[in-house]
């Protein structure tokens, strides 16, 4: 690593004056809005800095340093105590470092870690020049950085990270991945990707910010949330009578949870726009034969050819008009929408500023989620969804710790607010009770106002003899018993069930017995395997009856201000 890079990173002064020399332009600071930590855990540098109790009263203060030009220099967190506030952070847009140099304070910095990122930290890529470290002031107020600087001012020595730097046309260029590290599709044409996204930028919202508002304050009350449908929408599949039968199944499915229980059901599809998936590995292999993996048809095509398999980025402009289409067939129903916000080229762009409240709203669905793969707390789509007013939720796999939950919580749901945030727990049934009694016990202990959901599909996934993915009934319905103990167990209200289902007679999961012949009937999903409306019913039955010897959690008395 170049020396002055090691100065930046270890130095005892003021990182600001440093960069503004670095640099040769002044800095201004571009503030973001703040941010209410919410109960952080009593681990980690937080710990180191604070003390070893849980704490409830943090605040981040989260800036950009820009040059004369406008250019994003750092992207800086400083985690301070409320009480703190009005002695060391800043009122305005003036650098933290300049504002404390101002007071003339004196300080000393301990630092705990310096190197480069692995994930991308705000604006800046992953491999970007970073460090976090404790400043104490002569004033006996502490404060936890965490800066991470632009590696085209504070260079890594990489040739490969520098800015610019041709791309690796060794062996491995021969079969290129469909998607970077994020889940991201590599376009290969980056002007029409540009020109998709300002396309997109002009489209007319597929929902309103008012439904959105109206699902969000619908998850604020104790409400029991059924949210299924495809695991991969196709365009060929998007017919009238295909949207017909997965909105009734749906309904059905819902009128039969009620039946059991007397709950009220929200009911969400993954349904007008889950165009998208994340793959656990970048290719497909056939034989001698190796391609990229289908990412979804908003991005490449099913169909194992080289053609196919390429991402095209026009599928984006696809993948809307035919969520517009199911949308028009679902007039009506009382369906929310909701898939997976994996595609940030489609995402940001329907990203609009509602008139009515000023708030940012992505007006492709009513609730987005992040999945388990990128969920990271420092990656892009964590960062979409703190931008956005929508219901959000995360799903959390058996790896994600009580640490982990409540970061994600810290971030997404600072003001602790019912409806805002729901985790969608995926174990396997093998992990399903003690994973879940962990997060579900840590949570109550932190009062937190999330939901929580079952998913007992993802981590319960099995190949046959043949090769071909599949479910077990008796699985699935293991891991729904499980999260209902857990819940009962910490005192928590189950918030609802996450399935993957088609509205047609498919069969593509078994009962507990896995059957190749039974599976080479009507095998027909263009990824994992999904319950058929028979076997979905069957869990809506279960559900119902586990929700009905769930004490309430508050009389079922609801009042308007």
């Amino acid at each position: 690593m170049p020396s002055p890079t090691r100065m930046m990173l270890h130095n005892e002064g003021s990182t600001t004056v440093l960069l503004q020399s670095l640099v040769g332009s002044a800095l201004s600071a571009e503030v973001l809005p703040d941010v209410t930590a919410g109960p952080q855990p009593a681990s980690g540098h937080v710990a180191e800095v604070f003390g070893a109790v849980p704490h409830t009263a943090l605040g981040i203060r989260h800036s950009r340093l820009r040059d004369s030009t406008g250019a994003v220099v750092s992207e800086n967190l400083i985690t301070f105590r409320h009480s703190d506030r009005e002695h060391v952070i800043p009122g305005g847009d003036t650098p933290f470092g300049l504002h404390t140099r101002r007071l003339g304070l004196y300080e000393r910095r301990r630092i705990f870690s310096a190197g480069v990122t692995t994930d991308r930290f705000g604006m800046l890529p992953a491999g970007s020049p970073g460090r976090a470290y404790e400043i104490a002031f002569s004033n006996r107020v502490t404060v936890l950085v965490h800066e991470v600087f632009n590696p085209r001012f504070v260079a890594t020595g990489s040739p490969e990270n520098a800015p610019g730097a041709a791309p690796n046309d060794g062996p491995a260029a021969a079969a290129p991945a469909a998607a970077d590290a994020h889940h991201q599709p590599r376009w290969p044409d980056a002007a029409q990707a540009e020109r998709v996204r300002r396309v997109l930028g002009h489209v007319d919202p597929l929902v309103s910010a008012a439904d959105c508002r109206a699902l969000r304050s619908r998850l604020a009350t104790p409400a029991f949330l059924l949210q299924a449908g495809d695991c991969a929408e196709t365009f060929r599949d998007n017919t009238p009578r295909s949207v017909v039968n997965r909105v009734g199944l749906l309904r059905d499915m819902a009128d039969r949870i009620t039946a059991a229980s007397s709950a009220r059901v929200v009911t969400v599809g993954r349904i007008a726009g889950q165009y998208a998936k994340p793959r656990s590995s970048a290719v497909e292999r056939r034989g001698g034969h190796v391609l990229p993996s289908y990412l979804g048809d908003a991005v490449n095509a099913v169909e194992f050819t080289a053609a196919g398999r390429t991402p095209d980025p026009r599928n984006l402009l696809r993948a809307h008009r035919e969520s517009s289409k199911t949308l028009s067939f679902m007039a009506g129903s009382g369906v929310f929408t909701s898939h997976e916000a994996l595609l940030l080229d489609y995402e940001r762009p329907q990203t609009r500023r509602c008139p009515d409240d000023g708030n940012r709203y992505g007006l492709s669905a009513h609730l987005l989620w992040i999945g388990e793969r990128t969920r990271s707390l420092t990656g892009p789509h964590i960062e979409f969804a703190t931008a956005v007013a929508n219901p959000v939720a995360v799903k959390l796999g058996p790896g994600c710790t009580p640490e982990d939950m409540l970061a994600l919580h810290g971030v997404l749901n600072p003001r602790n607010q019912p409806g805002r945030l729901t985790f969608v727990l995926r174990m396997g049934r093998a992990h399903a009770y003690e994973r879940s009694r962990l997060l579900l016990a840590a949570a109550a202990g932190a009062g937190l106002a999330d939901r929580f959901v079952s998913d007992p599909m993802h981590g319960n996934g099995v190949t046959s003899a043949k090769g071909v993915k599949t479910r077990t009934m008796r699985a699935i319905e293991e891991e729904l018993r499980a999260f209902f103990e857990a819940c009962r167990d910490t005192g928590t209200l189950p918030g609802g069930v996450h399935l993957e289902v088609s509205g047609d007679d498919v069969t593509e999961c078994v009962d507990a017995e896995i059957d190749d012949a039974y599976l080479a009937e009507r095998y027909r999903t263009s990824c994992d395997p999904r319950l058929n409306p028979a076997q979905a019913l069957r869990i809506a039955d279960l559900v119902g009856h586990l929700l009905a010897g769930t004490p309430a959690a508050e009389p079922a008395l609801s009042l308007t201000a």
